[in-house]
């Protein structure tokens, strides 16, 4: 039985990743599994709005919250793979959520000793997660994605929220995510540039790009379909 890829999409909050998930599913496999990332939305994330309120109060709280949903994603996703039920793709991971985290210490809004309890549970729970077959990195300027999130803002009210964003809180938050991908590079995921500046508001103007991408994807394969799952460092 074959093994079927898992991808994890990854960048900047406004950067169109959501709306990349979901149309990169549907191109990929009618049977691909898509996995959305937990939001405000059916109290996915219950701790959203008290956390852009008090961010100091919050911050653990949520990534904790955050890292447990994000690590049941992935245990799903790669039973669907390793299975052979088609692809998974995940919208933002539990390797991005790191980004998250360690931008949170950078701020001040975790303290050292919580981000040791969070790296601690999150080293735990390494130990059951495999690395996924292909990362895409969605690339947006961080003014381009600020300028987005204002946009539907005014369009969505579930989204008041993010008015606390900033550019300071972005062009952070891109740096940690260039990390966290750079890591996932050096151990051997495929790392799958995607830059997405321009606007693409509907899905015609979307679709060239995305059956691109997903070509790209299922035409990879990794060296040994056996030994790849055990690729694992301390």
């Amino acid at each position: 039985m074959e093994r079927c890829p898992v991808i994890i999409v990854e960048g900047l909050i406004g950067s169109g990743k959501s709306t990349l998930t979901r149309e990169l599913g549907t191109a990929l496999d009618p049977h691909a599994l898509v996995l959305m990332e937990p939001d405000e939305q059916q109290a996915a994330n219950p701790y959203l709005a008290d956390y852009y309120g008090a961010a100091d109060r919050w911050s653990f709280t949520m990534q904790m919250h955050m890292l447990g949903m994000r690590y049941r994603m992935h245990k799903l996703a790669q039973w669907h793979a390793m299975q052979g039920l088609g692809p998974a793709v995940l919208d933002r991971s539990y390797y991005g959520d790191t980004a998250f985290a360690r931008l949170q210490l950078r701020r001040g809004l975790m303290t050292k000793r919580e981000f040791g309890t969070y790296r601690g549970i999150y080293h735990a729970m390494t130990a059951s997660v495999l690395l996924p077959t292909v990362c895409v990195r969605v690339l947006v300027e961080p003014a381009a994605c600020n300028a987005r999130i204002a946009k539907r803002m005014e369009s969505q009210t579930g989204r008041k929220c993010e008015s606390a964003i900033d550019m300071d809180y972005l062009v952070g938050l891109e740096q940690e995510i260039d990390h966290m991908v750079g890591v996932l590079r050096s151990q051997g995921v495929a790392i799958l540039d995607m830059p997405w500046d321009m606007n693409r508001d509907t899905a015609e103007d979307r679709l060239a790009a995305v059956t691109s991408l997903s070509t790209r994807i299922m035409a990879m394969r990794p060296v040994d379909l056996f030994l790849d799952i055990h690729r694992r460092t301390l």
